[in-house]
């Protein structure tokens, strides 16, 4: 009777509100206005990008979530679309809520976006004029009033090449952010004497003190009731009254903390089995923790040894290791082992805190989130430039290299600062070993996480600390002597080409305006470093003045007044591939094989792949002989949905490489390094 007398409030209020605001505006007065944008401007033939329909309230007024609450509709959506056009399933953000005179509504407080993935079939000509009408009938609330309203929106757009612009990009990344991220494992619930229990895997990492759950279909539970949360270990667990809609399966979404909002869906369970299972898989999950980060910190060991042959750390560490050669005690040999260890493993440790940290406030990273930045590759250019002509012997300096005084005996403070520099630019990619590890530390304690990102710098630093620390190994070394010179030199080749394949990234990241900017500061930092070089020669004391100078400054105006804003692309867009989406993906996987890989431009593993395996004539045939269709996911500048993908797969960084048989939801993951067979052989099977 309470929830009758509520409903027929609300309806009387709802149809008197109505008529006085109908009478009170004009036919073209709308308290929320409705617009719609693509991704793309000129989105290509064959592509899937996101519509954003952008809901503006005017000030005091609010929306509706998909599932209103006590009060209110949700909206209706009427779309008319030009034949090889189709839209998919409407995503909304998480809500929040309004509590009116016990009635509880979940709403949109100011302007919020709903996004639809619109598909454009191949067979549409270039420069095809589309217009997408979407009729859409909705309710709007003030805290004393409520309008329903209709409109049509309309959007026209020319089929084109599908440039995107990086700002609009941008925008359409930050709505994502606001979508509930979908929770790979299910819950449980159960029903015990009118109360509503559930029970979700949340790791203990992930703050839950202001938790919320909202139900997508309504009256599965009480809205307006208290809900009362435990977190214990890795499970979280509410009771709060039930509804009377509940089927064998609950769907809501879970907002916690600082904005993150998790889609998950429950299974119906008697009680005392949600006891035991809820106790089962505490303690499952507590004891195998530990399991499962040993076996990823040996993985991270592994992973860690294998970066050391990245060519811009096989220079260093190699010198490094050569200066230990004629180390004068025992005692200083091990001392610069340690002293390099402990840069690796400190940088290791400081980036996976980073990653955690903007983890749990919400953001969408993964390993190498740094080389998304074109500022920290324009940094690397610079900096990469200079170790390449120390190497070359332009100038001299101790920290990183020997010089022409590699014989002499150098301190730990220089170890320590190569092993924080070589863990720094060593980081790019995951590798074999690397990448599960990593992403084991992803959703582990944050004990275990530590551990796990301490071992992939002890890995890094595992040759030079076995050179100290064994002198047998030592006095196998080559003596020092003239020759050592020249093979600096020679080691200075795979720096140069380092610098070359970080220029061709920010090309890709930016504009030309901003690659030319950098290359003008790195040639005056070159000319600085000339001058050093010819004090160091002449007066045997270097001067660095000049290259603070004409390195820094320079730097610091192209960081902060030049755009890094990346020029919309002009090329075409691959006919033979289909850009990432979650939406495509589920359509194409019912229909068909699909070969799905993620893959950046500074990922020196994806592009090997990509050179000797993936783009290779033999295996397009192939894959086009089997209707294998390739989708591709670019993480080169970062992407909030592409991180939470790979993120639910297990993986904190790219490469990743998945084959989906059509019809099977559980891809097969693919090996990290790739061969033609490998990928012929799956299109055959």
């Amino acid at each position: 009777m309470k929830r009758f007398a509520h409903f027929i409030t609300w309806f009387v209020f709802l149809v008197c509100s109505s008529q006085i605001m109908a009478n009170e505006q004009g036919d073209d007065s709308r308290l929320i206005s409705i617009s719609l944008i693509t991704e793309s401007g000129n989105p290509s033939a064959g592509s899937t990008q996101d519509l954003a329909i952008i809901m503006t309230p005017k000030k005091g007024w609010h929306g509706y979530w998909i599932n209103p609450g006590d009060a209110g509709f949700p909206n209706n959506l009427n779309w008319q679309l030009p034949d090889g056009v189709s839209v998919g399933e409407v995503q909304y953000p998480a809500p929040s809520q309004l509590v009116v005179s016990d009635i509880m509504n979940y709403i949109y407080h100011g302007e919020y976006a709903l996004l639809a993935p619109i598909t454009i079939d191949k067979g549409i000509a270039a420069g095809t004029s589309l217009t997408i009408r979407l009729g859409m009938s909705y309710l709007v609330c003030d805290p004393s009033s409520c309008l329903p309203e209709q409109q049509t929106i309309e959007k026209t757009f020319t089929v084109g090449e599908g440039g995107l612009d990086q700002g609009l990009q941008n925008q359409f990344n930050q709505w994502r952010q606001k979508l509930p991220k979908p929770m790979d494992a299910k819950g449980q619930f159960a029903i015990d004497h009118g109360v509503f229990k559930l029970s979700l895997p949340l790791p203990s990492s992930m703050a839950a003190d202001d938790a919320h759950v909202y139900p997508i279909i309504n009256n599965t539970i009480v809205n307006n009731a208290k809900q009362i949360f435990r977190h214990e270990g890795d499970v979280l667990s509410m009771q709060t009254p039930s509804g009377e809609a509940l089927g064998d399966l609950f769907e809501g979404v879970l907002v916690l903390d600082k904005g993150i909002s998790l889609h998950f869906s429950a299974t119906k369970t008697d009680s005392a089995g949600l006891s035991v299972a809820m106790a089962g898989t505490t303690n499952a999950i507590n004891q195998s923790s530990w399991m499962i980060g040993i076996t990823a910190f040996f993985g991270a060991i592994l992973g860690g040894l294998l970066l050391n042959i990245m060519p811009c750390v096989f220079p260093i560490l190699s010198l490094k290791i050569l200066s230990l050669s004629h180390q004068g005690s025992e005692k200083n040999a091990r001392m610069g082992a340690v002293a390099y260890t402990l840069g690796a493993v400190l940088v290791c440790v400081l980036l996976g805190g980073v990653i955690l940290g903007l983890r749990a406030l919400g953001h969408q990273v993964g390993w190498a989130f740094q080389l998304q930045s074109p500022a920290v590759i324009a940094a690397l250019i610079v900096l990469m430039s200079a170790i390449g002509f120390n190497l070359a012997g332009l100038f001299e300096i101790g920290t990183l290299t020997s010089g022409s005084r590699l014989q002499d005996q150098k301190g730990p403070m220089g170890d320590f600062w190569t092993g924080v520099l070589a863990a720094f630019i060593a980081t790019p990619c995951t590798g074999p070993f690397m990448a599960t590890a990593l992403g084991a530390a992803l959703i582990l304690p944050i004990g275990v996480a530590f551990v796990i990102f301490a071992g992939l710098g002890f890995g890094m630093a595992l040759p030079f600390l076995l050179v100290g620390f064994v002198p047998s190994l030592r006095t196998r070394l080559p003596k020092p002597g003239g020759w050592m010179v020249t093979a600096r030199r020679i080691l200075s080749l795979p720096m140069f080409i380092t610098v070359l394949g970080l220029v061709w990234i920010l090309m890709r990241q930016s504009n030309n305006d901003y690659v030319l900017s950098i290359l003008m500061v790195t040639m005056l930092s070159t000319f600085g470093l000339w001058l050093t070089g010819l004090w160091q020669h002449s007066q045997h004391k270097g001067k660095w003045w000049p290259t603070i100078i004409l390195t820094l400054v320079p730097l610091f105006v192209v960081l902060n007044w030049v755009s890094d804003t990346p020029a919309p692309s002009n090329k075409n867009e691959q006919t033979e591939t289909v850009a990432f989406n979650q939406e495509t993906l589920n359509a194409l996987r019912a229909k068909q094989d699909v070969f799905l890989y993620f893959t950046a431009d500074w990922c020196l593993t994806c592009k090997v792949n990509e050179k000797t395996s993936i783009d290779r004539q033999e295996v397009k045939d192939a894959l086009k002989q089997q209707s294998v269709v390739t989708m591709v996911g670019d993480w080169t500048n970062g992407d909030s949905q592409m991180t939470a993908f790979l993120s639910e797969h297990g993986r904190s960084g790219v490469p990743l490489y998945l084959w989906y048989k059509k019809g099977v939801d559980q891809p097969r993951v693919l090996p990290q390094i790739l061969s033609p067979s490998t990928l012929i052989d799956q299109a055959k099977n």
